[in-house]
Formats: structure tokens, C-alpha cells, sequence
């Protein structure tokens, strides 16, 4: 229907490349690569740094929540106390 005129190339003339024809290869025996080992010794044995700075980590973020567990248990625990005291008092207040 419609078809497009486009202007001769003034600035690119394409040359014909030449290939060279493609090298033969050389067959030499190559033995198989040895599979990929996954397991978590595996990976330990290569990088141990790693392992020992990952137990260090774990057992870091252990300690913090124990920590934290017991700070707020304490805590909540003098809270009930003094809130103990506190309503003693009042109901002593109001008996008088």
C-alpha cells in the first residue's frame, strides 16, 4: 500500500568482510571436572574464617535477646512490686 523511500547512504558504503575460515580444534582429552561439593563441612573446611565468625555472630545475637528478656523481666517484675506498695498504701489511705 504505503511503502517508504529511503535516501541513498552518502557517508557509509558497507565493504564485503572477509572471514578466515574457522580453526580446527584440537582434540585432547579433557577429564571431567569434579562435582561441586554443597555440604556444610564442605564449606567449613574451605573457609573457616567464615564458620567461626558466623558461630560468633549467632551467638552474639543469642546472648543480646537473652539479655533483653531478662532485663525486661526484671524489670517488669520491681514495676510489680512498687505498684504493690502503691496500692497498699491507697487502700490504707481510704480506710482512715
Amino acid at each position: 500500500m504505503f511503502k517508504p523511500k529511503y535516501p541513498t547512504p552518502d557517508t557509509y558504503t558497507p565493504t564485503p568482510v572477509r572471514t578466515a575460515p574457522a580453526p580446527v580444534p584440537v582434540q585432547t582429552p579433557i577429564p571431567p571436572a569434579p562435582a561441586p561439593r554443597t555440604g556444610f563441612l564442605d564449606k567449613t573446611r574451605a573457609n573457616p574464617t567464615a564458620a567461626v565468625v558466623g558461630v560468633v555472630a549467632v551467638g552474639a545475637v543469642l546472648v543480646s535477646t537473652l539479655l533483653a528478656v531478662a532485663i525486661t523481666a526484671l524489670a517488669l517484675s520491681v514495676s510489680g512490686v512498687v505498684l504493690l506498695l502503691l496500692v497498699r498504701l491507697l487502700r490504707q489511705e481510704l480506710n482512715r
